[in-house]
């Protein structure tokens, strides 16, 4: 009896994490903000303020740990990386951090081995790597290469702006899209010692202003967010050599609209492969912002199947939940955070209605929820 009891208890407290997911957002305002993501309506509890760092920007979850990383500014000139571990309360107590050495990073990522972290720095034109300690913190810079070289857009591409950095499948290569060169540069990886070193590049069309970029399931295909043009590069990957080979290049945005005075945020790819999801910014604030939705054909074609209105003023950052059901949008201006409902057959997005208020939501990321 009292083991069926305690199997009961087990299944009672089971059920009630996995309905619920922690989200936490980074902000350009304060700091960290942190919600619950009720996986059955999916409803977001009110926002709590996590943790105070200027800046904050973008976030890497620990895969496997509950460890936070976030890019953060110490000064207006020196930019940092910071580590938080994750508390039952929704709040974050930050245990380690490192300067950059220059201004404030765009993007971080870590790599398959949590070894490395990984950073862009967008107005540098440049891209770091730290090493991460066994207890997820994280030591001192190692590796800092600036790019160099300009493209054709005469506000945007005057210089090297490299916009993120992300390890490739099989973690010997790390790709960084710079969007002022359009170049996608790419670099070897030693995760013992956590260096970067130069291996190549991969062209974008001139103009096109490469941002952000995800792998296919399987590693065989990389699709490049370009915010410049609105478009997608999809490239196929060499895992041995780590080149990119141009496959297909298609726009964001049906071709009967205009492209004037927008641009593109973030990419992301289904846990199954089968979809990418991708957000358009409308910088004149005329009710253009959406996310569009594409999908993979067996041979890597993209094909677009839906663009549905953001529901917010610069979707600055999307992301999809772990259990793939539910899409957020950051909402840079508005400062709001909605939720999308995803259809498992079709890919497509419905809204829900649902969303909370967020100073300047940048990025999201998502985490297991406690059990207290």
């Amino acid at each position: 009896m009292i083991n069926k009891i305690l199997a009961a208890l087990i299944c009672i407290i089971t059920t009630t994490s996995a309905s619920e997911t922690l989200v936490i957002i980074g902000t350009g305002e304060k700091g960290i903000y942190s919600s619950i993501l009720n996986q059955k309506n999916g409803t977001l509890s009110d926002p709590v303020f996590a943790a105070e760092m200027p800046a904050t920007g973008f976030l890497a979850k620990h895969p496997s740990k509950p460890i936070l990383y976030s890019t953060g500014q110490i000064t207006r000139k020196e930019g940092c990386v910071a580590a938080y571990k994750i508390q039952d309360s929704g709040k974050f107590r930050e245990f380690s951090r490192q300067s950059i050495m220059g201004e404030r990073l765009a993007h971080i990522s870590l790599d398959s081995t949590t070894k490395i972290l990984m950073g862009a720095n967008y107005r540098g034109g440049s891209v770091v790597s730290f090493p991460i300690k066994t207890d997820g913190s994280i030591g001192k810079l190692v590796s800092i290469h600036k790019h160099e070289g300009s493209s054709v857009n005469p506000q945007r591409q005057t210089k090297p702006h490299a916009h993120s950095i992300y390890s490739g499948p099989n973690n010997k290569f790390a790709y960084a899209p710079d969007l002022g060169i359009d170049k996608v540069m790419i670099y070897s990886i030693n995760p013992a010692t956590a260096m970067l070193t130069p291996a190549g590049h991969a062209a974008t069309p001139a103009g096109s202003g490469p941002r952000h970029m995800k792998f296919g399931k399987d590693g065989k295909l990389a699709y490049v967010l370009n915010e410049l043009d609105l478009t997608i590069s999809v490239f196929t990957h060499d895992a041995s050599t780590g080149k990119l080979t141009n496959k297909q290049i298609i726009s964001t945005l049906p071709i009967d609209k205009t492209k004037q005075r927008m641009s593109c945020s973030e990419i992301r790819v289904s846990k199954d492969g089968r979809f990418i999801y991708n957000a358009n910014r409308d910088l004149d604030q005329k009710g253009r912002d959406s996310i569009s939705v594409f999908k993979v054909s067996e041979t890597g074609q993209l094909t677009r199947v839906q663009t549905i209105a953001a529901e917010v003023w610069i979707p600055r950052n999307i992301n999809m939940d772990p259990s793939g059901k539910w899409l957020l949008v950051a909402g840079q201006r508005s400062n709001e955070v909605p939720v999308f409902k995803i259809d498992p057959l079709t890919g497509k997005l419905s809204s829900t209605g649902h969303k909370i208020s967020i100073p300047k939501p940048m990025c999201i990321e998502f985490a297991p929820v406690a059990v207290k």
